[in-house]
């Protein structure tokens, strides 16, 4: 599969980074080129850079204009266009050029099993759970993947195949976010999912929802059977005429049923949970229910439920796994009771996803700490601004981007002055730990401070450390206000 030996993978970003860890792996002489110079990364890069090169992955920083003669294999960068001069220099040398296909067929020869992928805009990574406990109390040996390993899902993954993390699983379920389906675009999966499509991370498809939408379409075509959401019908880049459809009915008020008939229908109503199956063999349960304060949580519900009966998983096994199922991290966690007050981490930072996070609770003083809705994607500020403010009493924004190591201050005021509402009370702090320290002392036995935004997937284990530490010295300061 892979005839070569010396290979140059051009651009040490999101795809590049772990394409040569990956042949690094295979036993191939692996140099990764950028013009970026190293102290120009920002510290999470230069980490994953410093493994590559005690790995053993040559390191060539600084570079603008390669000399690739001397490789006879080259990877280059999504980002790099086919009117570079290097393309000149790939013909000219008779490179083999290493493609996404490549890098699929090595994982699949690699992980080779049942695979499961979950794809969408929201609902990724709690499906993916839910779906992993299900499996498991079927009796599987999983080997489950999702960006709650690490925020770059490709990285992940290449991660455990070089730590033999996949080894004695006999099915593998991966979450495959737009990213990570552009890299590895061609994997073989028995079934795929999509939870659901909304405008997210148009920054980096120039805009464009339809650009976007392709690229959660290549899972049309890597997987046996399709499993989506009647919302996203319409939206897909074309129709495979086997879909199976699921319907959380909550959510999808507009969704055109005559038109695409779905198989799993589901609502939930004043504390009650009812799923059906529709067609030759009707059914309908009650006896299912989670834990959550996020009304989110029950569409991915009936995703997970749907995949796993599609599967021939039993009902009863289904409901079994479920009870193992307490959340997710960064998913409306509960952190503690503070002095009296309930805190939650969250990382929604769209209308969607906020309002799906705050229903539950919106009829109770809340107190959101909102963290920078940046990271390496550009998000609408404004957006996040007018929908927490249908929620919060107190909003407390932040602009410190854990990972970028990037003070944006701009967008934490910007999300301050879309809020419409004028009885919300606004103010704006650097880091998460400050503004947690300070909502404690206006917060009161019986409030909820919640901390919305995407830090909380991207730098989860940074970002939690500080709101705790910071809601733990708020309660010291101002433990007898």
């Amino acid at each position: 599969m892979l005839n070569f030996k010396n290979c140059v993978v051009i651009g040490a970003g999101n795809a590049g980074r772990p394409v040569a860890r990956l042949l690094n792996h295979q036993g191939k002489n692996v140099t990764i080129v950028d013009s970026k110079k190293y102290e120009e990364f920002t510290e999470i890069r230069k980490d994953m850079l410093d493994v590559l090169k005690s790995e053993g992955v040559n390191l060539d920083l600084g570079v603008d204009n390669p000399d690739i003669s001397e490789y006879d294999a080259i990877y280059l960068a999504p980002t790099i266009p086919e009117s570079a001069p290097i393309y000149q220099q790939i013909k000219e040398n008779d490179i083999t050029v290493i493609t996404r296909k490549t890098i699929s067929d090595l994982i699949n020869t690699i992980i080779d099993m049942d695979k499961i992928g979950i794809t969408g805009s929201y609902g990724k990574t709690t499906t993916t759970t839910m779906i992993t406990h299900i499996f498991k109390k079927a009796g599987y040996k999983v080997y489950q993947c999702s960006s709650m390993k690490w925020n770059l899902v490709s990285e992940a993954i290449v991660d455990d195949i070089v730590r033999g993390e996949y080894k004695g699983a006999d099915l593998a379920i991966l979450e495959l976010p737009h990213g990570t389906l552009g890299l590895l675009g061609d994997l073989e999966l028995k079934l795929g999912v999509i939870t659901n499509l909304h405008q997210e991370h148009l920054s980096e498809f120039n805009g464009s929802m339809q650009k976007y939408v392709d690229r959660k379409s290549l899972i049309l075509d890597m997987c046996d059977k399709l499993v989506a959401n009647i919302q996203c019908a319409d939206l897909l880049t074309y129709k495979r005429e086997d879909t199976i459809y699921f319907d959380f009915e909550n959510n999808n008020q507009d969704a055109d049923r005559n038109k695409y008939s779905p198989k799993y229908r589901a609502s939930y109503d004043e504390g009650n949970y009812v799923f059906k199956v529709c067609g030759d063999n009707p059914m309908e349960k009650t006896d299912i229910n989670i834990d959550t304060v996020a009304s989110y949580n029950y569409a991915n519900l009936t995703a997970a439920i749907a995949v796993s009966l599609e599967y021939g998983i039993s009902w009863e096994t289904i409901k079994e796994g479920l009870e193992l199922f307490t959340g997710v991290s960064g998913r409306m966690e509960h952190l503690g009771t503070f002095n009296g007050v309930e805190a939650y981490f969250d990382s929604s930072c769209s209308e969607l996803s906020i309002r799906q996070a705050l229903d539950f609770i919106k009829d109770e003083n809340i107190i959101v700490v909102f963290g920078c809705v940046d990271s390496t994607t550009i998000r609408d500020n404004q957006e996040s601004g007018r929908t927490v403010g249908d929620y919060a009493n107190m909003v407390i924004a932040t602009g410190y981007v854990e990972i970028t190591g990037e003070l944006h201050m701009d967008s934490a005021l910007g999300l301050l002055n879309a809020i419409e509402n004028d009885d919300v009370i606004k103010l704006a702090l650097c880091s998460v730990d400050e503004a947690a320290e300070l909502a404690m002392k206006y917060a009161k036995p019986g409030d909820y401070i919640v901390h919305l935004g995407i830090g909380g997937t991207t730098s989860y284990n940074q970002v939690k450390e500080k709101l705790i530490n910071g809601l733990n010295e708020g309660c010291k300061r101002y433990a007898n206000k």
